[in-house]
């Protein structure tokens, strides 16, 4: 690897006091025999707790941004990016924990190579368990986490995803300002599918990097509001890079779809199915540029199912989401 790479992190935090001095000191622990140079820039989306405090206090060498309200993760990062130095840039959660030789194992594909994603394995907090080791989006705009509480030496080949993990990756930073960075009218949540299948359509790859580990503060919880932006993003997803035709040939797909989000709608309750009509409402009407490019490259990225075992919680369920699949499959044909 040569020395004269510039790696630049950038952290998005909104009151994120409890984590984010830990995930900053990991970085700087895990460094080793590191041949790159690293900076860290923080984007403080207008935190009330100690958040800036800490940064201030703790790390002076850290840029910091800060931000007079909280606007989103996608155009937070944008800020960060804009601001960085380095020829390779890493997009880190706040609440997460760097593992040895986690940064040289993801950039290094990165060296010598262009139009390419690099995501690690996401461990849980606890490093027991595999949180996320990419994640898979359904040709319907369905996503879901790939790996999620599989043993945590599970998921050891590296390959392509459907889309890289926001919790972490990396990409060459005239890349990403080149794709236009993430979506700023995604608030929160979609950001990496958007911008990974943004990727796609440029000619880009993906890549899963099984030897850097991370750590990450998650469990798998989909609330009212969660359920909302997910929601709203699968809608702009769907009009973003599907054309009319694209749509039309998947309407027994799309419906069994809105079942499948309308069914998990009422188990939220009322507010669950608000959040539904508001998701449908805004991601239906909102302006959304179609986006043209490599299609068949965006197209082989889709998963043709979805996963039983996430948010099912009984047989009922689980055999719902079988029928489903076979309609998808049925539906979809072969690849493009």
């Amino acid at each position: 690897m040569a020395d004269e790479y510039l790696v630049s992190i950038v952290i998005v935090t909104y009151n994120s006091a409890d984590y984010v001095e830990a995930c900053i000191n990991s970085i700087y622990a895990r460094r080793g025999r590191a041949a790159y140079a690293l900076e860290i820039i923080v984007v403080d989306n207008h935190s009330s707790d100690d958040t800036v405090r800490i940064l201030k206090e703790r790390f002076p060498s850290v840029e910091l941004l800060e931000n007079d309200e909280n606007y989103g993760w996608g155009r937070a990062n944008n800020q960060g990016v804009a601001r960085a130095n380095g020829d390779l840039v890493v997009i880190l959660n706040p609440d997460t924990l760097a593992e040895d030789g986690w940064l040289e194992a993801l950039i290094q594909p990165l060296i010598g190579r262009r139009r390419l994603l690099t995501t690690p394995k996401i461990l849980i907090y606890d490093g027991s368990a595999i949180g996320n080791c990419g994640n898979i989006l359904h040709f319907t705009g369905l996503a879901f986490t790939r790996g999620y509480g599989a043993d945590k030496d599970a998921c050891a080949v590296s390959e392509p995803v459907s889309y890289v993990s926001g919790c972490c990756f990396a990409v060459r930073r005239d890349e990403f300002l080149q794709l236009g960075g993430f979506d700023e009218a995604l608030f929160l949540y979609h950001d990496d599918l958007d911008f990974t299948c943004k990727a796609y359509l440029a000619g880009f790859e993906s890549l899963y990097v099984p030897a850097s580990i991370i750590r990450h503060d998650y469990r798998l919880d989909v609330g009212p509001e969660k359920f909302f932006l997910l929601e709203k993003g699968r809608y702009v997803f769907l009009r973003k890079y599907l054309s009319t035709g694209d749509v039309l040939r998947f309407v027994p797909s799309l419906v069994v779809s809105e079942v499948l989000s309308s069914g998990f709608a009422a188990k939220l309750g009322f507010r669950g199915v608000l959040c539904k009509l508001r998701a449908v409402r805004e991601g239906i009407f909102a302006e959304v540029p179609r986006l043209r490019g490599d299609k068949e490259n965006l197209f082989k990225h889709f998963s043709r199912t979805i996963p039983n075992d996430q948010l099912t919680t009984n047989r009922i369920e689980r055999a719902g989401v079988r029928l489903a699949n076979k309609i998808f499959l049925l539906n979809y044909g072969p690849q493009l």
